[in-house]
């Protein structure tokens, strides 16, 4: 017996809210996200136009909980120098080669670009820290989410479905 009829042989044997939070959990993590999520859910035996869009819809709300807490945290840095009298703070490298892709590609481009680098996790946050507006990082998040899950997810169905 071949190792993914094994993987879907367990896998139906547990109840379907179990396997919904295998993709949640897995679109959770960095570099697993929602294309990783969604390819979970299909090795499960969910039908993909049902695990893609819940990998979509769990990895978006992650990174809209990073976008919403790093935006506080910035304001509250923020802030707290202000009301402290202090000159910002030197940019850090890291800082500088971030701000060099967000000037070349501007925020669609990092967005959509990001992943091959990057998780949306860690984009997201550093986007959001620079500055850029959160409804601006969330909407292109959303798009490359979006757009990677649901590719790499049919991929994958349609390789599946030719090997097996």
């Amino acid at each position: 017996m071949d190792i993914l009829a094994s993987i879907q042989s367990f896998t139906e044997s547990l109840p379907t809210a179990l396997r919904f939070v295998g993709v949640v959990l897995a679109a959770f993590i960095p570099y697993i996200e929602g294309e990783g999520g969604a390819i979970v859910g299909i090795i499960a035996g969910m039908d993909p136009w049902l695990a893609i869009p819940v990998a979509i819809l769990a990895n978006l709300a992650i990174v809209v909980v990073i976008v919403l807490s790093f935006e506080k945290i910035r304001a509250a840095i923020i802030n707290r120098r202000i009301a402290a009298g202090k000159t910002p703070k030197p940019v850090s490298e890291k800082q500088q080669k971030v701000r060099r892709a967000l000037d070349k590609y501007g925020v669609p481009g990092v967005s959509l670009l990001g992943p091959f680098l990057l998780p949306t996790h860690f984009t997201a946050a550093a986007l959001t820290s620079s500055g850029i507006t959160k409804g601006r990082v969330i909407t292109w998040q959303a798009v490359a989410i979006v757009l990677y899950s649901t590719v790499f997810g049919m991929l994958f169905y349609g390789v599946l479905s030719v090997v097996a």
